[in-house]
Protein backbone atom coordinates (compact mmCIF):
# COMPACT_ATOMS: atom_id res chain seq x y z
CA UNK A 1 0.00 0.00 0.00
CA UNK A 2 1.63 3.44 -0.73
CA UNK A 3 1.96 6.06 1.86
CA UNK A 4 0.89 9.43 0.80
CA UNK A 5 0.75 11.17 4.16
CA UNK A 6 4.82 12.76 2.98
CA UNK A 7 4.58 12.21 -0.82
CA UNK A 8 5.71 15.31 -2.22
CA UNK A 9 3.94 16.30 -5.82
CA UNK A 10 6.97 18.18 -7.31
CA UNK A 11 5.79 20.87 -10.21
CA UNK A 12 6.74 20.94 -13.43
CA UNK A 13 10.54 21.26 -13.69
CA UNK A 14 11.34 20.30 -10.16
CA UNK A 15 12.52 17.31 -10.39
CA UNK A 16 15.35 18.53 -12.77
CA UNK A 17 15.98 20.87 -10.81
CA UNK A 18 16.30 18.79 -7.39
CA UNK A 19 18.51 16.49 -9.75
CA UNK A 20 20.88 18.80 -11.19
CA UNK A 21 20.88 20.15 -7.15
CA UNK A 22 22.40 17.02 -6.66
CA UNK A 23 25.62 17.44 -9.32
CA UNK A 24 26.75 20.10 -7.85
CA UNK A 25 26.53 18.98 -4.05
CA UNK A 26 28.66 15.76 -5.49
CA UNK A 27 31.29 18.56 -7.27
CA UNK A 28 31.13 21.02 -4.41
CA UNK A 29 31.78 17.65 -1.66
CA UNK A 30 34.47 16.07 -3.95
CA UNK A 31 36.19 19.95 -4.34
CA UNK A 32 36.53 20.23 -0.59
CA UNK A 33 37.16 16.44 -0.17
CA UNK A 34 39.95 16.75 -2.83
CA UNK A 35 38.60 13.56 -4.36
CA UNK A 36 38.87 13.59 -8.38
CA UNK A 37 37.48 10.56 -9.26
CA UNK A 38 34.14 11.86 -7.44
CA UNK A 39 34.16 14.72 -8.84
CA UNK A 40 34.63 13.62 -12.50
CA UNK A 41 31.67 11.26 -11.70
CA UNK A 42 29.25 14.01 -12.87
CA UNK A 43 30.83 14.56 -16.32
CA UNK A 44 30.13 11.98 -19.56
CA UNK A 45 32.28 11.87 -22.20
CA UNK A 46 36.60 11.78 -22.44
CA UNK A 47 36.94 15.23 -23.58
CA UNK A 48 34.81 16.78 -20.72
CA UNK A 49 36.41 14.20 -18.32
CA UNK A 50 39.75 15.35 -19.64
CA UNK A 51 38.73 19.21 -19.42
CA UNK A 52 37.15 18.65 -15.67
CA UNK A 53 40.46 17.19 -14.65
CA UNK A 54 42.62 19.81 -15.35
CA UNK A 55 40.01 22.54 -13.66
CA UNK A 56 40.01 20.60 -10.57
CA UNK A 57 43.40 20.06 -10.13
CA UNK A 58 44.00 23.87 -11.16
CA UNK A 59 40.95 24.93 -8.23
CA UNK A 60 42.18 22.63 -5.40
CA UNK A 61 45.36 24.65 -5.44
CA UNK A 62 43.35 27.78 -4.70
CA UNK A 63 43.09 28.77 -1.15
CA UNK A 64 39.10 29.12 -0.98
CA UNK A 65 37.02 30.15 1.60
CA UNK A 66 34.19 29.17 -0.05
CA UNK A 67 33.91 27.43 -3.37
CA UNK A 68 30.71 26.03 -4.44
CA UNK A 69 28.82 25.57 -7.80
CA UNK A 70 24.64 27.09 -8.22
CA UNK A 71 22.30 27.73 -10.50
CA UNK A 72 20.65 30.65 -11.42
CA UNK A 73 16.89 30.50 -11.39
CA UNK A 74 16.09 29.76 -15.04
CA UNK A 75 13.74 26.96 -17.14
CA UNK A 76 15.48 23.84 -18.10
CA UNK A 77 13.44 23.21 -21.16
CA UNK A 78 16.72 23.03 -23.46
CA UNK A 79 18.81 21.37 -21.26
CA UNK A 80 21.28 24.54 -21.27
CA UNK A 81 21.64 25.85 -17.92
CA UNK A 82 23.28 29.18 -16.20
CA UNK A 83 25.67 27.94 -13.79
CA UNK A 84 27.66 30.07 -11.08
CA UNK A 85 31.32 28.82 -9.46
CA UNK A 86 30.63 30.82 -6.58
CA UNK A 87 33.77 31.34 -4.85
CA UNK A 88 35.89 33.88 -2.35
CA UNK A 89 39.54 33.37 -1.93
CA UNK A 90 40.83 33.54 1.67
CA UNK A 91 42.38 36.67 2.29
CA UNK A 92 41.32 38.59 -0.87
CA UNK A 93 37.59 38.77 -1.57
CA UNK A 94 35.43 40.87 0.78
CA UNK A 95 32.49 38.26 -0.17
CA UNK A 96 31.58 35.55 -2.00
CA UNK A 97 31.89 36.32 -5.95
CA UNK A 98 30.80 34.32 -9.25
CA UNK A 99 32.38 32.84 -12.65
CA UNK A 100 29.42 32.35 -15.02
CA UNK A 101 29.19 28.63 -17.13
CA UNK A 102 26.65 26.88 -18.84
CA UNK A 103 26.22 23.74 -18.18
CA UNK A 104 24.41 21.17 -20.57
CA UNK A 105 22.32 18.01 -18.30
CA UNK A 106 21.10 14.96 -19.60
CA UNK A 107 18.99 12.47 -18.11
CA UNK A 108 21.75 9.17 -17.67
CA UNK A 109 21.20 5.85 -16.38
CA UNK A 110 19.26 5.62 -12.84
CA UNK A 111 17.13 8.58 -13.67
CA UNK A 112 20.49 10.30 -12.72
CA UNK A 113 21.22 13.93 -14.25
CA UNK A 114 24.95 13.88 -15.52
CA UNK A 115 26.70 16.87 -17.13
CA UNK A 116 27.31 16.67 -21.44
CA UNK A 117 28.63 19.68 -21.67
CA UNK A 118 30.60 22.76 -19.88
CA UNK A 119 31.05 26.32 -21.30
CA UNK A 120 32.23 29.97 -19.98
CA UNK A 121 28.79 31.79 -20.19
CA UNK A 122 28.91 34.03 -23.43
CA UNK A 123 27.24 36.99 -21.97
CA UNK A 124 26.34 38.08 -18.84
CA UNK A 125 23.24 36.42 -16.66
CA UNK A 126 20.63 38.78 -16.46
CA UNK A 127 20.74 41.00 -13.69
CA UNK A 128 24.38 40.44 -13.46
CA UNK A 129 27.35 42.64 -15.15
CA UNK A 130 29.88 40.61 -15.71
CA UNK A 131 30.75 36.32 -16.75
CA UNK A 132 34.19 37.27 -15.32
CA UNK A 133 35.18 34.02 -17.53
CA UNK A 134 37.56 32.63 -18.13
CA UNK A 135 39.67 32.96 -15.11
CA UNK A 136 43.63 31.01 -15.23
CA UNK A 137 42.21 28.16 -14.09
CA UNK A 138 39.91 27.33 -16.91
CA UNK A 139 43.17 28.43 -19.47
CA UNK A 140 46.54 26.68 -17.47
CA UNK A 141 46.96 23.18 -18.42
CA UNK A 142 48.98 22.90 -15.34
CA UNK A 143 48.33 26.12 -12.92
CA UNK A 144 51.20 27.48 -10.28
CA UNK A 145 49.54 29.02 -7.32
CA UNK A 146 51.97 31.22 -5.29
CA UNK A 147 50.97 32.62 -1.78
CA UNK A 148 52.93 35.15 -0.27
CA UNK A 149 51.86 37.73 2.04
CA UNK A 150 48.64 39.29 1.52
CA UNK A 151 49.15 38.35 -2.38
CA UNK A 152 47.56 35.41 -4.13
CA UNK A 153 49.77 34.86 -7.63
CA UNK A 154 48.97 32.34 -10.34
CA UNK A 155 50.78 31.62 -13.55
CA UNK A 156 50.66 28.89 -15.78
CA UNK A 157 53.63 26.78 -14.41
CA UNK A 158 55.82 26.90 -16.97
CA UNK A 159 56.47 30.18 -15.93
CA UNK A 160 56.68 28.95 -11.93
CA UNK A 161 60.42 29.88 -11.39
CA UNK A 162 59.31 33.44 -12.52
CA UNK A 163 56.27 34.02 -10.16
CA UNK A 164 58.51 33.01 -7.19
CA UNK A 165 60.68 35.54 -7.98
CA UNK A 166 58.12 37.99 -8.59
CA UNK A 167 56.42 37.49 -5.27
CA UNK A 168 58.44 38.94 -3.07
CA UNK A 169 58.23 42.55 -4.43
CA UNK A 170 54.06 42.25 -5.70
CA UNK A 171 53.38 41.36 -1.94
CA UNK A 172 55.65 44.10 -0.74
CA UNK A 173 53.94 46.33 -3.01
CA UNK A 174 50.74 45.37 -1.24
CA UNK A 175 52.30 45.83 2.17
CA UNK A 176 53.08 49.43 1.06
CA UNK A 177 49.68 50.14 0.09
CA UNK A 178 48.14 48.76 3.27
CA UNK A 179 50.84 50.71 5.31
CA UNK A 180 50.02 53.89 3.61
CA UNK A 181 46.57 53.53 3.94
CA UNK A 182 46.19 52.87 7.73
CA UNK A 183 48.89 55.74 8.33
CA UNK A 184 46.54 58.22 6.93
CA UNK A 185 43.24 57.13 9.49
CA UNK A 186 41.49 56.79 6.83
CA UNK A 187 38.32 54.53 7.16
CA UNK A 188 39.66 50.75 6.73
CA UNK A 189 36.49 49.04 7.26
CA UNK A 190 36.28 48.28 3.48
CA UNK A 191 39.46 48.42 2.46
CA UNK A 192 40.38 44.98 0.75
CA UNK A 193 43.94 43.70 2.67
CA UNK A 194 44.55 41.19 0.16
CA UNK A 195 45.05 40.63 -3.53
CA UNK A 196 45.27 38.04 -6.72
CA UNK A 197 47.33 38.57 -9.34
CA UNK A 198 47.84 36.74 -12.16
CA UNK A 199 50.86 37.06 -14.04
CA UNK A 200 50.64 35.77 -17.92
CA UNK A 201 53.72 36.84 -20.73
CA UNK A 202 51.12 36.17 -23.57
CA UNK A 203 49.70 39.51 -25.22
CA UNK A 204 46.29 37.41 -26.74
CA UNK A 205 45.78 35.70 -23.24
CA UNK A 206 46.44 38.63 -20.95
CA UNK A 207 43.61 40.50 -22.23
CA UNK A 208 40.72 38.00 -22.00
CA UNK A 209 41.31 36.79 -18.47
CA UNK A 210 37.90 37.61 -16.61
CA UNK A 211 37.03 39.64 -20.04
CA UNK A 212 36.34 37.01 -22.82
CA UNK A 213 36.20 38.77 -26.55
CA UNK A 214 37.07 42.11 -24.69
CA UNK A 215 39.53 44.54 -27.31
CA UNK A 216 43.24 44.24 -26.36
CA UNK A 217 44.61 47.60 -25.59
CA UNK A 218 48.46 47.40 -26.08
CA UNK A 219 48.86 50.16 -24.07
CA UNK A 220 47.96 49.09 -20.95
CA UNK A 221 50.72 46.69 -18.46
CA UNK A 222 48.31 45.65 -15.97
CA UNK A 223 44.09 45.67 -15.80
CA UNK A 224 42.76 45.18 -12.42
CA UNK A 225 38.54 43.88 -12.94
CA UNK A 226 36.38 44.90 -9.89
CA UNK A 227 34.20 41.27 -9.81
CA UNK A 228 30.49 41.79 -8.63
CA UNK A 229 29.39 40.17 -5.15
CA UNK A 230 27.30 37.10 -5.73
CA UNK A 231 23.45 37.33 -5.79
CA UNK A 232 21.16 34.52 -7.78
CA UNK A 233 18.35 37.46 -7.45
CA UNK A 234 18.10 40.64 -9.21
CA UNK A 235 19.16 43.76 -7.88
CA UNK A 236 19.26 47.14 -8.79
CA UNK A 237 22.88 47.92 -7.52
CA UNK A 238 26.03 46.33 -8.57
CA UNK A 239 28.20 45.75 -5.19
CA UNK A 240 31.53 44.54 -5.64
CA UNK A 241 33.55 41.49 -3.41
CA UNK A 242 36.64 41.54 -5.17
CA UNK A 243 39.06 41.75 -7.57
CA UNK A 244 41.38 39.93 -10.05
CA UNK A 245 44.89 41.79 -11.68
CA UNK A 246 46.00 40.74 -14.87
CA UNK A 247 49.62 41.65 -15.68
CA UNK A 248 51.77 41.72 -18.59
CA UNK A 249 54.66 39.83 -17.76
CA UNK A 250 56.55 40.08 -20.92
CA UNK A 251 57.40 43.93 -20.50
CA UNK A 252 59.67 46.22 -19.34
CA UNK A 253 59.02 46.31 -15.92
CA UNK A 254 59.35 42.56 -15.64
CA UNK A 255 62.06 42.19 -17.92
CA UNK A 256 64.70 45.16 -17.57
CA UNK A 257 67.54 45.55 -15.30
CA UNK A 258 65.76 47.50 -12.96
CA UNK A 259 63.20 44.95 -13.00
CA UNK A 260 62.51 44.83 -9.13
CA UNK A 261 61.52 48.22 -8.59
CA UNK A 262 59.52 47.87 -12.08
CA UNK A 263 57.25 45.46 -10.21
CA UNK A 264 56.89 46.57 -7.45
CA UNK A 265 55.46 50.14 -9.06
CA UNK A 266 53.07 48.18 -10.95
CA UNK A 267 52.13 46.28 -8.00
CA UNK A 268 51.26 49.26 -6.05
CA UNK A 269 49.97 50.69 -8.96
CA UNK A 270 46.97 47.71 -9.35
CA UNK A 271 46.49 46.31 -5.96
CA UNK A 272 45.75 50.64 -4.87
CA UNK A 273 42.54 49.65 -7.65
CA UNK A 274 41.60 46.45 -5.79
CA UNK A 275 42.09 48.04 -2.31
CA UNK A 276 39.06 50.22 -2.93
CA UNK A 277 36.80 48.21 -5.54
CA UNK A 278 34.53 47.25 -2.79
CA UNK A 279 33.56 50.56 -1.72
CA UNK A 280 31.79 51.05 -5.75
CA UNK A 281 27.98 50.80 -5.50
CA UNK A 282 26.49 51.04 -9.42
CA UNK A 283 23.07 51.69 -10.05
CA UNK A 284 23.46 52.44 -13.43
CA UNK A 285 25.88 53.91 -16.23
CA UNK A 286 27.12 56.27 -14.16
CA UNK A 287 30.81 55.59 -13.25
CA UNK A 288 33.63 56.62 -10.95
CA UNK A 289 35.35 59.77 -12.63
CA UNK A 290 38.37 58.04 -14.32
CA UNK A 291 40.95 60.51 -12.95
CA UNK A 292 40.15 60.11 -9.68
CA UNK A 293 40.32 56.27 -9.95
CA UNK A 294 43.40 56.19 -11.83
CA UNK A 295 45.23 59.50 -10.33
CA UNK A 296 44.59 57.82 -6.95
CA UNK A 297 46.30 54.24 -8.36
CA UNK A 298 49.46 56.18 -9.41
CA UNK A 299 49.64 58.36 -6.65
CA UNK A 300 50.32 54.83 -4.43
CA UNK A 301 52.56 53.91 -7.09
CA UNK A 302 54.88 56.84 -6.73
CA UNK A 303 54.05 58.37 -3.22
CA UNK A 304 57.27 56.60 -1.49
CA UNK A 305 59.87 58.54 -4.12
CA UNK A 306 58.76 61.83 -4.77
CA UNK A 307 61.83 62.90 -6.49
CA UNK A 308 61.67 60.11 -8.57
CA UNK A 309 58.00 61.22 -9.01
CA UNK A 310 58.80 64.48 -9.92
CA UNK A 311 61.29 63.65 -12.24
CA UNK A 312 59.17 61.30 -14.13
CA UNK A 313 56.22 64.18 -14.11
CA UNK A 314 58.31 66.38 -15.81
CA UNK A 315 59.71 64.00 -18.38
CA UNK A 316 55.97 63.35 -19.34
CA UNK A 317 54.30 66.44 -18.98
CA UNK A 318 57.65 68.35 -21.77
CA UNK A 319 56.04 70.40 -24.39
CA UNK A 320 52.44 69.57 -22.76
CA UNK A 321 50.17 72.47 -23.70
CA UNK A 322 48.60 73.17 -20.20
CA UNK A 323 46.04 76.02 -19.85
CA UNK A 324 43.58 77.37 -17.58
CA UNK A 325 41.17 74.88 -19.46
CA UNK A 326 42.36 72.14 -18.91
CA UNK A 327 41.31 69.51 -16.32
CA UNK A 328 42.17 65.89 -14.90
CA UNK A 329 40.28 63.71 -17.85
CA UNK A 330 36.48 62.44 -16.00
CA UNK A 331 35.64 59.56 -18.83
CA UNK A 332 37.29 56.41 -19.90
CA UNK A 333 37.15 57.40 -23.74
CA UNK A 334 38.85 60.86 -23.32
CA UNK A 335 41.22 59.49 -20.43
CA UNK A 336 42.81 55.96 -22.30
CA UNK A 337 43.95 58.11 -25.24
CA UNK A 338 44.69 56.06 -28.31
CA UNK A 339 49.01 57.28 -28.23
CA UNK A 340 51.36 56.61 -25.40
CA UNK A 341 52.25 60.83 -24.35
CA UNK A 342 48.65 61.26 -23.94
CA UNK A 343 47.51 58.72 -21.96
CA UNK A 344 50.87 59.23 -19.86
CA UNK A 345 49.84 62.66 -19.84
CA UNK A 346 46.58 62.06 -18.22
CA UNK A 347 48.18 59.05 -15.74
CA UNK A 348 50.74 61.71 -14.69
CA UNK A 349 47.85 64.88 -14.47
CA UNK A 350 45.58 62.86 -12.66
CA UNK A 351 48.32 61.64 -10.01
CA UNK A 352 49.50 65.19 -9.06
CA UNK A 353 45.82 65.99 -8.70
CA UNK A 354 45.81 63.61 -5.61
CA UNK A 355 49.16 64.20 -4.69
CA UNK A 356 48.40 67.66 -4.61
CA UNK A 357 45.08 66.72 -2.22
CA UNK A 358 47.10 64.78 -0.30
CA UNK A 359 49.72 67.42 0.33
CA UNK A 360 47.08 70.05 0.60
CA UNK A 361 44.58 68.93 2.27
CA UNK A 362 45.83 65.62 3.82
CA UNK A 363 45.81 62.02 2.97
CA UNK A 364 43.32 61.04 5.41
CA UNK A 365 41.10 63.48 3.74
CA UNK A 366 42.29 62.61 -0.24
CA UNK A 367 41.62 59.14 1.04
CA UNK A 368 38.26 59.49 2.29
CA UNK A 369 37.32 62.06 -0.76
CA UNK A 370 38.44 58.79 -2.90
CA UNK A 371 36.47 56.43 -0.93
CA UNK A 372 33.39 58.72 -1.51
CA UNK A 373 33.93 59.06 -5.35
CA UNK A 374 33.44 55.37 -5.13
CA UNK A 375 30.80 54.92 -3.33
CA UNK A 376 28.96 57.69 -4.58
CA UNK A 377 29.99 58.99 -8.11
CA UNK A 378 27.29 61.34 -8.38
CA UNK A 379 27.87 62.96 -6.05
CA UNK A 380 31.74 63.75 -6.64
CA UNK A 381 31.83 67.34 -6.32
CA UNK A 382 30.00 67.77 -3.25
CA UNK A 383 32.71 65.40 -1.80
CA UNK A 384 35.24 68.35 -2.55
CA UNK A 385 33.53 70.11 0.08
CA UNK A 386 32.96 67.76 2.62
CA UNK A 387 36.14 66.22 2.85
CA UNK A 388 38.38 69.53 1.53
CA UNK A 389 36.44 72.17 2.58
CA UNK A 390 36.46 73.81 -1.12
CA UNK A 391 34.43 73.76 -4.17
CA UNK A 392 35.50 72.11 -7.46
CA UNK A 393 36.52 75.12 -8.85
CA UNK A 394 38.75 76.39 -6.49
CA UNK A 395 40.55 72.80 -6.04
CA UNK A 396 41.40 72.55 -9.82
CA UNK A 397 42.58 76.38 -9.50
CA UNK A 398 44.98 75.01 -6.84
CA UNK A 399 45.85 72.10 -8.43
CA UNK A 400 46.97 73.82 -12.03
CA UNK A 401 49.61 76.06 -9.77
CA UNK A 402 50.87 73.14 -8.10
CA UNK A 403 51.03 71.36 -11.65
CA UNK A 404 53.03 74.56 -12.76
CA UNK A 405 55.22 74.47 -9.68
CA UNK A 406 56.12 70.43 -9.87
CA UNK A 407 56.67 71.20 -14.00
CA UNK A 408 58.12 75.17 -14.32
CA UNK A 409 58.22 75.79 -17.89
CA UNK A 410 55.44 73.83 -19.12
CA UNK A 411 53.99 75.50 -22.74
CA UNK A 412 51.09 77.34 -22.82
CA UNK A 413 48.23 76.01 -24.88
Amino acid sequence: MKNTLNRHDTTPGEEYAMSTKAVYESMDKALKAKDEKAYLASFEGEQLKAQQQKLFRNLIKVPFQVARFEEYPQGHGSGQVPVAFVHQIKGVDAAPVAEQYTFTFKMGPGNRQVVTGVKGAEEPYVGTHGAYYPAPWDVYDDMAVVQKGRVVLISDKQHAADTERFAPYISQAADDDVAAWNRSGADTSQVSKGALVVLEPNRQMYSQFYRAGAKNDSLDAGVTVSVEKFSNAGRSEVEYGGSRIVMDSSLSRFTSPAWKDGVKEIGRHEIAHAMVAVYNHASGPVHIDTWVAEGFAAYMESRDDPAAAKTQAARTLKGYKFNPSVYPAKDDGEFYAKTLPERAANYTLAQLAIEYMAKKYGEKNAFQFVTAAYTAPLKTEGSFQQYLGVDYRTFMEGWQQYVRTVVPGMAQG
